[in-house]
C-alpha cells in the first residue's frame, strides 16, 4: 500500500480554445493515432486550466458519443462520496445494512467496494458469462458471487470487483431514492452543464453511442457495464468532469483527499487503486510522470481520463477498436510538451 496526496487544480477551468499552434499540433497527433488505430470512432480533448480547451471527436452522426468503460467509476464514486459528505452514508457502514444475501456483507464496507478490497468475485468473469455475456442484474450477479464464494476476507487484499460497483449502485438508489444514473445526472450532469455527458440506466438502451468494435467476440452493449461504468460522453466533458472534481467543487477536500490517501497495487506494474480513482506511473524518458484519473476497456473499446501535474493538464481520450486508449493519450502530452 502506499499513499499520496491530491494535486491542486484550478476550480475555474477554461472555455476557451487552446492556441492556435497548439492545437495544430494536437491535431495532427489525433490524425496519426486515428489512422494507427483505424478506431471507427474516438473522441480526444486535453485541457489546461492557463491555457484552454482542445477537443476532437470523429463519430457516425446517429452515435457520436463513446463509451467510457470502467472510467465512469468515478462518477459513481462521487456520488457514493457526496453521500458521505451529507453524513447519509459512512464508509465504514456495512453492506449488510443495505443489501442481503452479499457474501461476507456483515464485514464488508462501503470502503471496501470502493477500493476493490471486499474480496467480492465479479460475476462478468464467470466463464458461463464469458461464453455468453449479456445484461446481469444485481440478484443475478449476486448468484454467481455466492457460488464463487469469497475470494478473501474483506480488507485482506486486492481484486478488481465490477460486483462491488453495482453494489454501490444500488445503495446509491436506496439512500437517494433514485437510481443511480439519475442520482449522476442530478447530481454531476446537470450542476456542471455537461451537455455531451449521459449516465445510462443499467441493461437499458444505448442510443447515440458509438457500439464498441471487438475484433473478435461478442458484441457487448454499454449499459450493462451499469453502475461499473456508467458514463457515455465526449472526451471535453470527461475533462470537464475530472477537472471539476480535483478543483473541489464536487467534494468536501478531505473526502476528496481520501480518494488517493490508500493506493493499492493493481494488476498493471505501476497502476494502483484508492476509493474510485487510479494512480498511473507513466515512463517519460529518464523520469516517471505520475497521472490520476481512471481508465476503462472492453472488448473492441478503451478509454482514460487523467490529470498530469507535470503538464497541468486533463486528458481524455475513447475509441471504438482495439489498441491502448493510455498510449493514446501519453502521445498527445508528449506533442503538447514538443509545442511552443
Amino acid at each position: 500500500m502506499r499513499t499520496l496526496s491530491m494535486p491542486q487544480v484550478a476550480a475555474i477551468l477554461p472555455d476557451g480554445d487552446m492556441k492556435p499552434d497548439a492545437a495544430h499540433a494536437l491535431d495532427s497527433a489525433f490524425s496519426k493515432i486515428q489512422d494507427r488505430l483505424a478506431a471507427p470512432a474516438m473522441s480526444a480533448a486535453v485541457l489546461i486550466p492557463d491555457k484552454g480547451l482542445w477537443q476532437t471527436t470523429v463519430a457516425p452522426s446517429d452515435t457520436p458519443l463513446l463509451f467510457w468503460a470502467s472510467a465512469g467509476k468515478i462518477a459513481t464514486a462521487v456520488v457514493v462520496l457526496q453521500l458521505v459528505d451529507e453524513g447519509r452514508i459512512g464508509l465504514d457502514d456495512r453492506v449488510s445494512g443495505w443489501i442481503e444475501g452479499v457474501p461476507n456483507g456483515d464485514l464488508i464496507t462501503i470502503g471496501d467496494l470502493l477500493a476493490h478490497r471486499s474480496g467480492l468475485f465479479s460475476a462478468n468473469e464467470d466463464e458461463t458469462i464469458a461464453r455468453d455475456p449479456h445484461f446481469l442484474d444485481l440478484p443475478e450477479q449476486l448468484t454467481i458471487v455466492r457460488r464463487h464464494g469469497p475470494l478473501f476476507c474483506p480488507g485482506a487484499a486486492w481484486r478488481y470487483s465490477n460486483t462491488g460497483f453495482s453494489l454501490l449502485g444500488e445503495i446509491v438508489a436506496k439512500v437517494d431514492g433514485i437510481p443511480i444514473e439519475e442520482a449522476i445526472t442530478r447530481r454531476i450532469i446537470e450542476p456542471l452543464h455537461l451537455q455531451k455527458m449521459r449516465a445510462l440506466r443499467p441493461g437499458g438502451p444505448s442510443e447515440g453511442v458509438a457500439p464498441p468494435h471487438p475484433a473478435k467476440g461478442a458484441l457487448i452493449d454499454p449499459s450493462w457495464a451499469g453502475a461499473a461504468g456508467p458514463i457515455v460522453s465526449d472526451a471535453a466533458d470527461m475533462t470537464r468532469f475530472l477537472g471539476a472534481l480535483l478543483g473541489g467543487r464536487l467534494l468536501k477536500t478531505d473526502t476528496m483527499a481520501a480518494m488517493l490517501h490508500e493506493l493499492y497495487p493493481m494488476f498493471d506494474a505501476g497502476t494502483y487503486y484508492g476509493l474510485g480513482l487510479m494512480l498511473f506511473e507513466v515512463p517519460d524518458g529518464d523520469r516517471t510522470l505520475r497521472w490520476i484519473g481512471h481508465a476503462g476497456g472492453t472488448p473492441g473499446a478503451s478509454a482514460v481520463v487523467a490529470f498530469s501535474p507535470a503538464d497541468n493538464a486533463i486528458v481524455a481520450v475513447a475509441f471504438t477498436g482495439d489498441g491502448s486508449a493510455t498510449a493514446s493519450a501519453n502521445y498527445l502530452l508528449k506533442t503538447l510538451r514538443s509545442t511552443p
